[in-house]
């Protein structure tokens, strides 16, 4: 019996050790790989290229696909207006064996929020727009259910008390632009007219369309701006993308989530850890609470995965998330947005007319705010929309406060980042749906690499 007892105590453990490390392993490592190290990716298919002084970046992209963190994604950067690396790894499709290369499109989710902040700062700079203005002077019928005091500044700043619907959205409404204003004009302020911080997930970009629609004299959307980008700046973005005529939709990539047993892992692990908060699982269920009715009421096409290459959710612009691009294309305005909005290659015009619209946009307006929606988020949104990441949040060390990032992030991990003062744009995207925080190790090595190469040259040149 003894002996008995010992084995078990040895065979317990070890089962534990094996069943924690199949649950919590990397989301698409082969179970031998995690386990053993047997069968782990040796061909992984790269494509673009790589300054030598960035060499680090190429081994830190490569080691996640080894490592099973990613499936198929891209990097970017510029420095000084130069572009440092771009860099595609991978398999857009890997069940086809269709390699991921810089004519990959994905789909950025809230990542597009950023292209929306550009394109309504773009409009105040052309002064159709005012952060400082209702919207009801641009949309009168808005002024209803405690709206009317709303501002553009509020509705940028997710506290436009909209992120919300009282009754699910149907298909029916979201397919036509006439009747999607009718249904955001008419709901009610979710916070009785109280600038509360709650993340619009989904609505912003279609009141924002609504808006420019109204103020724009050829009447168009986020998206007839942004088709612009690519004549203007190489820029390529596509918010329905299975609606424009003449584009290749075998270039988009699919999503790869990770296996359900994990997913499964991951939420009851939440649920069971007493120091994490897992009111927003719990409200998820809850029909009436305002994180359902952000999260889920204005969902179109309920029966569907958006992650998957859907024609009928495709075809319809929702600004809030369905930029398709590459990082190529993100990092060219982060870029641009590093040197205050001005063009970064001759010929080519600014992203803005004004100075003092990269200013208004990027102005700091308060404290960090705890969301009514994620409470595990604090965010600063900048006047435009943009948010604020601090070192601490991104875990990176030793640089002052004003190396602080600016940018935009989306489900995926998509990241996009610019800093003024040493003139970087970044962006990672990718097809693989995992993290639970965004954005994650897999951009942030990356970029914590870029931030050592700048501090060093700067200190060379000192």
């Amino acid at each position: 019996m003894p002996f008995l007892g010992k084995k078990v105590g040895l065979i317990v453990p070890l089962i534990s050790l094996i069943a924690h490390n199949v649950l919590f392993k990397a989301p698409y490592a082969s179970f031998s790989c995690s386990l053993l190290h047997i069968g782990c990716p040796s061909h992984i298919p790269i494509h673009g290229f790589v300054n030598d002084e960035y060499k680090e970046v190429y081994n830190i992209f490569v080691n996640n696909f080894k490592q099973g963190l990613d499936i198929g994604a891209s990097i970017s950067a510029y420095v000084d207006g130069k572009q440092v690396f771009s860099l595609q790894g991978g398999w857009q499709d890997r069940d086809k064996q269709i390699e991921y290369t810089n004519k990959t499109l994905q789909m950025v989710y809230s990542c597009t929020k950023s292209l929306g902040s550009i394109i309504v700062a773009q409009l105040v700079d052309q002064g159709l727009l005012s952060y400082n203005e209702r919207i009801s002077t641009y949309w009168p019928e808005f002024a209803q259910g405690n709206k009317e005091n709303v501002t553009i500044e509020d509705l940028m700043r997710h506290k436009s008390g909209l992120g919300g619907l009282d009754e699910p959205l149907s298909y029916y409404n979201a397919s036509d632009l006439d009747r999607l204003a009718d249904v955001l004009a008419k709901q009610r302020h979710n916070f009785d007219g109280k600038p509360v911080h709650a993340y619009h997930v989904i609505t912003q970009g279609w009141i924002q369309n609504e808006i420019i629609r109204r103020v724009d004299p050829q009447h168009r959307t986020l998206n007839d701006f942004a088709r612009e980008f690519m004549d203007k700046w190489g820029s390529e973005w596509y918010l329905k993308p299975y609606a424009t005529e003449g584009l290749d939709i075998s270039r988009i990539a699919p999503f790869y989530p990770i296996p359900k047993y994990q997913q499964y892992a991951h939420l009851i692990a939440t649920v069971l850890n007493p120091f994490k908060d897992s009111s927003l699982i719990f409200a998820l269920f809850n029909k009436d609470s305002l994180v359902y009715r952000s999260l889920v009421n204005p969902h179109i096409s309920l029966d569907t995965n958006i992650q998957k290459l859907n024609p009928k959710h495709r075809s319809i612009e929702i600004p809030s998330y369905s930029g398709h691009t590459n990082a190529d294309s993100i990092a060219k305005l982060a870029a641009m947005m590093a040197n205050r909005g001005k063009a970064i290659e001759q010929g080519e015009p600014d992203l803005f007319t004004k100075d003092t619209t990269f200013e208004e946009a990027t102005r700091v307006m308060d404290d960090y705010e705890t969301d009514a929606i994620f409470p595990n988020d604090v965010i600063n949104n900048l006047r435009g929309g943009l948010v604020i990441f601090p070192n601490d949040y991104l875990n990176i060390p030793d640089y002052d406060k004003e190396s602080e990032l600016i940018g935009g992030i989306g489900a995926s991990g998509t990241f996009f980042v610019f800093n003024e003062k040493y003139k970087i744009g970044f962006a990672y995207v990718s097809n693989c749906l995992h993290s639970q925080r965004n954005p994650d190790e897999r951009s942030l090595a990356i970029l914590r690499a870029i931030l050592k190469k700048n501090k060093e040259s700067r200190g060379s040149n000192c």
